[in-house]
Formats: structure tokens, C-alpha cells, sequence
């Protein structure tokens, strides 16, 4: 005969609701429990097998953490304060805790005492018991593992940051979220479930399944959860899936929307013929875009171009992907595993004490990463690696702040403009086109120069000139036309009227 050592804490599973539904083993542990009047710790008594169990074991000692439920404020609490109850109990007498359905399933609780048990050095035995699964899929005659569904805790659902469900959720394939205990958890739930699905996407939730005439599955738009009292502790909510044009926030749509679009024989002629270098040009154009919607704090505008410039991500590649030149994923991982890489006071155990380490160590790191790549990091130049399609105001600013590290830069603020009258008077002397061109980039050189040396950006200040001169001149062409006169009809002297009166009004 083998005997069974004692476990400091024996998690046992009640089934899904039904007497019929409590195994054999869990029967005979409660049985044994009560008959040695032994103490049992059940997660919650709002339970239907409870009150039978009553009956069958009248010797039965029960007590709950329903008063947690009605205490924790913060969902993410809850199950922690239970489980460490359960292993500070645990540690001074073997103690049984009892949940519905199956310890394994849906039992964040149970998950977080394993843990808890581990650490402390407390032996655990787990008893079976049917799940809640079963019964709920029987009801919707679904098949979990056919349609691949998710199956998600409602208390875990809850306390996720609103940014990162996107990230939890795949609306596209069916999701199950089990214990929906409450309305002001389904309150939770659904504007988590927000994030990822429409207002009024047809959802399902199933209560007491498995518990004979109290089986119900009721169906409602999601924005309905928790505008009734349908929720309660036998309620899991079925969400069905959405289609891929129906997830609209979601990564993975505007994935499969450019692979659509770039799919033969059927997808949008002029996708299709889109190459690496016919795209270069937009994503030059969208930048510069975001860019814009930057310098005008037009958030909603800045949310639209960011989308475009994603898109540009994601079609370079799409295109990348279909001659097989590297896929989505290979985008994904190179700039996580470089973010992680570089921030090892982040994600490692490096320490600092202000950005001006974090500066120095993403320096040093980019280095080892060069050499690394078999690049001889000691030859290089400090020139190097300043991309030439950038703008060249900003690429005149980065090469003379690179070159100032080595020493080279005037001495101060006099010699720069003695250095840029000296460039503008050989504009002046310049006689050929070819020596107008040279002398003018020069001039340009030492503008963006002075710019640094005035700690300004020579392209945003090009940027807020033009900026300034736009509205200007549209505005002496709102005056020209409440003036009913062509702009052309106009002399010197009434250009500089008109201009003042534009500078004027701004």
C-alpha cells in the first residue's frame, strides 16, 4: 500500500458547479477534512456545490476570502492577498484550499500559492476537478482548441495598463474571459475589451454552466456588460472573433492589409508595383510630415502621420518579405534586441546617475556593435555613419559637432561671424556660376555653424523662417483680394505696405 505524504497545502478543485461534477478524490479529501473537524479554506462560498457539501458533511469546517472581495480595492491585490493567507496558514499546519472548477484552469489564485509555496519551501499537491471549460464550451458548442481560443481572467484582464491589451488580446481568433464575478468587474473588463473591439460587438456571457436549469447564455452588445446585474460567480463572457479589416487598432491588421494589397494575382495594381526604391520618396515625404504635425502640436494630425509613416514600415516590408529578403518579424527584433542592448541600466544591472552616462554608455555600446560587425572602429572616421539623404543643414550641424570633439572649432563667438563676413564677401567676388555655387554652400556652412554655436537648430530655425514667411504672404493675399487687385498690380512701395500690414495682423 503506498500512502500519500501530507502536503502543506493540497489545492483542491470543486468542478464547474455541479455535485455530479466533484470527482472522487476531492469528495473523499473534504470527507476526510470533516471528519477530522479540520479547518478548509475555500477561495469563495458562492458556489453551488457548497451548500450540498454542507449536507452530505455536516462536520464540514468552512471558511472563505469572500470578505477580500468585498475589501481589496485594487484587483491586482486580490489574489495575492489570498494566496499569501493561504502559505502564512500553511506554514504553521497543513491546511487545505478549495477552488471551483480546476486548480489549473482560470485559478490565478492557485498560480500565485504555487509561487509563493516555492519560495518558502512549502510542498503542494494539486486534486483535479472539472473544469469550467467544459460546460461552458458545451453551451456554445465550441471547441477550444479547434478555433485556437484564448482564455484570459477577468481579474488579470482588469488591472492591465489600457496600452499594453493590445498586446494581450488577439481579437481575430475567439476569446474566452472566465469569472466575471461581479459589474463592476464587467465594467473593467469592457472597457479593457474597448481597446481591441467595436461598442457594439455581439458578445455572450455564460452563467452557471454546468449547473443544470440555472444554464444560461445571454447575449448583448459589449457595451451592455455592465449596464445590467447578468454578471456574477458562475459568469464567463464569450467574445467571438472579429474579422482582419474589423480590428483597426490592432498591429496585426495593418499587416495583413499590406500583404492584401501587395498579394498576386489580386491585389491593388499599384501596390504591386511598388519597389524598395519607388517607396524611398514617401517615406522621405511622411517624415516630414510627422515633423510638421510636430512644430503645429496637432496631436490628432501627429496620430494620423505617424500611421502613414508606420505604413511606409510596413510595406518596405511586405516588399522585403515576397523576395524574401527579410520579414516584419526581423524589423521587430532588431530594433528590440538593439533597445535592450543599449539601455543596459534598463534591462541590465549597469548603473547611472544622469543622461550624460546614458549618452556615454549608448556611445560605447554602438562602438562595440560596429566592431562587432568587423568594422575597424579604430580607423574610422568621426565622420562616418551621418546618413547624406538627412536634410544638409543638419548634416553641416552634425559633422561640426562631431569634428568639436577632437578639438577643432573656433575659439569664440567673434571669430564665427568674422568666419561668415569673411564667406560673404567672397560671394561677392565670385564671377562664375560654378564659384557662386561654392561660395553660397560655404555661406550656408557657416550660417548652420553660428546656429550651433548659438545652441540652435539651424533646420528647425530654416523651417520656423519658412513657416513664418508662408503665412505672411498668404496673408497680403487675403488683403489683395479683399482689395479685389491682383497680386501683380501691385508697386515696390505697396508690396512693403501690404508686407507690413501682413507682419502687423500676425
Amino acid at each position: 500500500m503506498t500512502i500519500t505524504p501530507v502536503s502543506a497545502i493540497t489545492v483542491v478543485g470543486l468542478g464547474p458547479g455541479s455535485m455530479q461534477d466533484v470527482t472522487l478524490e476531492a469528495y473523499r479529501i473534504l470527507a476526510q477534512a470533516a471528519a477530522n473537524e479540520q479547518m478548509v479554506y475555500f477561495r469563495t462560498i458562492i458556489h453551488p456545490t457548497v451548500e450540498p457539501l454542507k449536507q452530505d458533511l455536516p462536520k464540514l469546517r468552512i471558511e472563505s476570502f469572500d470578505r477580500l472581495y468585498d475589501e481589496s480595492d485594487d484587483w491586482s491585490s486580490l489574489y495575492q492577498q489570498i494566496a499569501t493567507e493561504v502559505c502564512n496558514l500553511a506554514s504553521q499546519q497543513p491546511i487545505i484550499y478549495v477552488v471551483p472548477g480546476h486548480p489549473l484552469v482560470g485559478e490565478t489564485s492557485v498560480q500565485l500559492v504555487l509561487e509563493l509555496a516555492r519560495q518558502r519551501g512549502l510542498s503542494t499537491r494539486i486534486v483535479s476537478g472539472l473544469s469550467f471549460i467544459e460546460p461552458v464550451c458545451n453551451l456554445l458548442a465550441l471547441d477550444p482548441f479547434e478555433v485556437g481560443a484564448q482564455i484570459i481572467d477577468a481579474t488579470n484582464l482588469a488591472i492591465t495598463h489600457i496600452d499594453e491589451v493590445a498586446g494581450k488580446i488577439i481579437p481575430t481568433i475567439p476569446l474566452m474571459i472566465v469569472q466575471v464575478y461581479n459589474r463592476r468587474l464587467a465594467s473593467e473588463v469592457k472597457l479593457a475589451l474597448g481597446e481591441c473591439y467595436p461598442d457594439e460587438w455581439p458578445v455572450k456571457l455564460v452563467r452557471a454552466a454546468g449547473v443544470g436549469e440555472d444554464e444560461a447564455v445571454i447575449e448583448m452588445p459589449l457595451y451592455e456588460l455592465d449596464r445590467n446585474n447578468f454578471a456574477n460567480h458562475l459568469s464567463t463572457l464569450y467574445v467571438p472573433p472579429v474579422t482582419e479589416l474589423s480590428a483597426l487598432r490592432l498591429p496585426e491588421t495593418l499587416r495583413y492589409i499590406t500583404m492584401r494589397l501587395r498579394r498576386e494575382p489580386d491585389g491593388c495594381p499599384w501596390d504591386r508595383q511598388q519597389t524598395h526604391d519607388s517607396l524611398k520618396r514617401y517615406v522621405i515625404e511622411e517624415t516630414y510630415e510627422v515633423v510638421e504635425a510636430l512644430e503645429e502640436h496637432n496631436m490628432d494630425k501627429l496620430a494620423e502621420e505617424l500611421g502613414d509613416l508606420l505604413l511606409q514600415v510596413y510595406l518596405h516590408s511586405e516588399v522585403a518579405r515576397q523576395a524574401d529578403e527579410f520579414t516584419l518579424g526581423d524589423v521587430y527584433e532588431h530594433v528590440n534586441a538593439k533597445l535592450i542592448r543599449r539601455h543596459p541600466h534598463i534591462f541590465g544591472n549597469v548603473e547611472v546617475d544622469n543622461a550624460g552616462q546614458v549618452v556615454q554608455n549608448w556611445e560605447e555600446i554602438k562602438k562595440q556593435e560596429r566592431a562587432s560587425a568587423g568594422v575597424d572602429v579604430k580607423n574610422e572616421s568621426v565622420l562616418d555613419r551621418v546618413p547624406q539623404a538627412t536634410p544638409a543643414l543638419m548634416v553641416a550641424q552634425e559633422y561640426q559637432k562631431r569634428v568639436v570633439k577632437t578639438g577643432f572649432e573656433f575659439t569664440s563667438l567673434q571669430d564665427v561671424y568674422a568666419k561668415l563676413e569673411e564667406e560673404l564677401e567672397e560671394i561677392k567676388q565670385a564671377t562664375s556660376p560654378d564659384e557662386q555655387l561654392e561660395e553660397i554652400g560655404d555661406v550656408l556652412f557657416m550660417v548652420a555653424k553660428l546656429a550651433r554655436f548659438l545652441k540652435i537648430d539651424a533646420e528647425e530655425a530654416l523651417r520656423l523662417a519658412n513657416r513664418k514667411f508662408r503665412q505672411r504672404f498668404q496673408t497680403m493675399e487675403e488683403l489683395a483680394r479683399e482689395e479685389e487687385r491682383p497680386l501683380t498690380s501691385y508697386s515696390t512701395p505697396e508690396w512693403e505696405a501690404l508686407w507690413a500690414r501682413a507682419k502687423a495682423l500676425q
